[in-house]
Parts: structure tokens; C-alpha cells; sequence
């Protein structure tokens, strides 16, 4: 058997099977049920209609998604240095190639594992109109670079960081920034800094396509800049985090 496929049965077994694992899943799935209710329960914002509903639902499932990506990629490499099992690996005749493909695995499958969890909850908000199979559909089609890429980036950190906090603390940071113009007004959006920074943010690039397709009835195939956008960061991610794990020493 390949040698990552071995590491990627590995990483999934200690995400699905380990109380740290399961852990995470558990909190992100309370953060949608709270987000379920607060848009059901809410006086005001049950008014909202569908289409908003559906894609306030998604850009939270997406940044709870990239957030889960940076965890898990950051655990990979620099918790198991931490708990001192990245050593063996490193040592093992095994490729750096095989070891990020392996390392991956972990971020696909809790991206799979977030994206199944968020189905239930976006039927609970969304099941009365028409909107719920194209968000559902825009998530996996524009979120999906984005988690990923957010993965690669906890990749790369776990391996440059000299511990986990501090790749955990740098991740953050960058996660918020990326976050930032969807907290900014939409003057400030609208200025010249705020429209660069929308154009090249992967997070912005997610949202703005579900904008388009859930709140402007755009088709899913028109969002190929949004797409290309995010699948750019993710190809420099990747990057990253093969460049990490190049320099990693034993």
C-alpha cells in the first residue's frame, strides 16, 4: 500500500476516532445549531427570505469550514511534533510528497464530515423556498477551494512554527483578515483598498459567488472568476506547504 494512503488512513482514524477530533466536530456543530436557531428563533431575522437565509447559512459554514481546515492542517504537523510523532515519520523512507498528500487527507475528510454536519442545519432554515439546493451546491463548489486552501496554510505553519500556539495564533490572525471586508461596512467596501482587498480574498471570493447565485439568481457556472479566485489561492497554498514540509528538518 502507497505511503499515503497509509498516512491518510492514519489522519482520518485519529480525526473520527480520537476525542480531539471529535472534540472539534462537536464544537463547530454546536456553532451551527446555535446559528440554526438564532436565524429560527429570532424574531427579526425570521423574517428574512429564503434566499438571505440560505446565504447567511453558507458563509457561516464556510468560515467555520476554513477554520476547521487551519486547525486540522496545523495539528497535523505541528501537534505531532509536539507529541513527538512527527520524528518517525520524518525519518521513514517515505517522500515529503507522500507525507502533504497523506497530511491532506485529514482536511478532506473533516471538510466532508463539516459539509455533511451543515446539510441537516441549512434544511432547517432554508427547506421552505427554492435556495437550498443551490447553496448547498454553491458550497461545494466555491467553499471547497477555500477550506482546502485554508488546510494547505495550516500545513505550512505547522511546519515553520516552532509550536503549535504560535501556528495557531498566526493562522487566526490571517483567517480574520481574510474575513475582514465581509465585517467592513459597505462604504468602506466600496473604497479602493476595500474593492483590491475584496478581489483577491479567498473567503470574500466564496461569499460574493453566493451572493451572486442565491441573492442575484446568477447561475453557478457564471462564477468562474469567484472560482478561479479561490483556486488560485489554493494552488499558492499548496505551494506553501510543499515548500514547509520541503525545509522541515528531522
Amino acid at each position: 500500500m502507497r505511503p499515503a494512503v497509509l498516512i491518510a488512513r492514519k489522519e482520518t482514524g485519529e480525526l473520527l476516532l480520537s476525542t480531539r477530533g471529535l472534540s472539534w466536530l462537536l464544537a463547530l456543530a454546536g456553532v451551527l445549531s446555535a446559528f440554526a436557531l438564532l436565524l429560527i428563533g429570532n424574531k427579526e431575522l425570521s423574517l428574512l427570505d429564503n434566499a438571505t437565509v440560505v446565504y447567511d447559512m453558507a458563509g457561516i459554514v464556510t468560515a467555520l469550514g476554513a477554520l476547521l481546515g487551519l486547525i486540522v492542517g496545523i495539528d497535523a504537523i505541528a501537534g505531532e511534533r509536539e507529541r513527538a510523532s512527527l520524528v518517525p515519520l520524518l525519518v521513514a523512507p517515505v517522500s515529503r510528497a507522500a507525507i502533504l498528500l497523506g497530511k491532506l487527507a485529514a482536511v478532506v475528510i473533516a471538510w466532508a464530515v463539516m459539509y455533511a454536519l451543515a446539510v441537516p442545519y441549512a434544511w432547517s432554515v432554508g427547506s421552505t423556498g427554492q435556495n437550498l439546493g443551490a447553496g448547498l451546491a454553491s458550497i461545494a463548489l466555491l467553499g471547497t477551494p477555500v477550506v482546502l486552501a485554508f488546510g494547505f496554510f495550516g500545513l505550512g505553519l505547522g511546519a515553520r512554527a516552532a509550536s503549535v500556539r504560535s501556528a495557531l495564533l498566526t493562522g487566526l490572525i490571517a483567517l480574520l483578515l481574510s474575513a475582514t471586508p465581509v465585517l467592513l461596512g459597505p462604504s468602506l467596501r466600496q473604497s479602493a483598498i476595500g474593492r483590491w482587498f475584496d478581489a483577491v480574498n479567498p473567503l470574500s471570493a466564496a461569499l460574493n459567488g453566493y451572493d451572486a447565485v442565491l441573492i442575484d439568481s446568477q447561475s453557478l457556472a457564471a462564477q468562474w472568476v469567484h472560482l478561479g479566485t479561490a483556486a488560485a489561492w489554493l494552488v499558492l497554498m499548496f505551494w506553501f506547504a510543499r515548500a514547509a514540509l520541503r525545509g522541515l528538518s528531522r
